[in-house]
């Protein structure tokens, strides 16, 4: 029998039975990767370390950590956490106010996305290249402030919209075809997103901070007062069928490489 009780972070995991050491597994993983510690945070482990993530319900940690082991992966938002950046080169009247809440690194680093006080549909948009009829995971991460909704607007063929409640953690709208998800971090932090099989080569992700409720696929304008919104941080793009670990990028895409442990006895 093997019994192995995850407690430490390591180039094994190891096992309590047998004694001899036969049931511990070797683990392997080229570069760094990110887990949830046990203050509900998100941090960033070492090359060839192994990940004991700790479980949230409603934000707060719960129980024992476990290990995880997850596939190659690379987020394709090339700045994940700076959204004045010039990449995100496709604003409506939008203002990013950069560095203005502490994030879930526990840092202040996370940003403020602003409406402006004109009559529009305030959206911050970026235009990525995908693989047609593949699955893709869109997710970032968001507190709320002045505002409690969320929309984000995505065009292949048309345009498909996603709605959050940030005040209830609900999700308010999803069009046909995407599978939204919304998740409790710490501190009233959300991970929200979809899973969406694109059907086009070239997408338009946008995102807006709102202050009504997103019920159906039409996109209103409205007024800003120019200082409301809502806070925005860790925004992901990886194909895939299901979100991953968050991957932070500054500059360019990121990959995570896969996670291995073998070698545990003959088996």
């Amino acid at each position: 029998n093997l019994a192995l009780i995850p407690a430490a972070q390591g180039s094994k995991l190891f096992s309590v039975l047998p004694s001899s050491g036969v049931g511990d597994f070797d683990f392997s993983r080229s570069g760094s990767a990110t887990r949830i510690n046990s203050q509900g945070l998100i941090e960033e482990v070492s090359n060839g370390q192994s990940r004991l993530n700790y479980p949230l319900i409603d934000g707060k940690v719960v129980g024992c950590p476990h290990h995880i082991l997850e596939p190659q992966r690379t987020n394709l938002v090339t700045y994940s956490e700076d959204f004045s950046n010039a990449w995100w080169d496709n604003t409506e009247d939008v203002t990013i106010t950069a560095n203005d809440t502490t994030s879930l690194d526990g840092t202040t680093n996370a940003d403020k996305i602003i409406p402006q006080a004109t009559n529009s549909h305030h959206r911050l948009k970026k235009l990525l290249t995908v693989t047609a009829s593949t699955p893709y995971t869109f997710s970032c991460f968001v507190k709320k402030n002045d505002y409690d909704y969320f929309m984000i607007r995505t065009s292949d063929t048309q345009n498909n919209n996603v709605g959050f409640d940030l005040l209830n953690g609900t999700i308010t709208y999803q069009a046909s075809g995407y599978s939204a998800f919304i998740e409790a971090y710490s501190n009233g932090w959300y991970r929200i997103g979809y899973v969406r099989n694109f059907t086009t080569t070239s997408i338009q992700i946008g995102m807006r901070s709102q202050p009504t409720e997103q019920t159906d696929n039409n996109i209103a304008t409205f007024t800003g007062d120019g200082t409301s919104g809502i806070y925005i941080w860790g925004a992901q793009l990886e194909q895939g069928s299901y979100p991953t670990s968050y991957i932070p990028t500054n500059g360019s895409a990121v990959t995570r490489s896969a996670e291995t442990a073998n070698g545990s006895g003959d088996a």
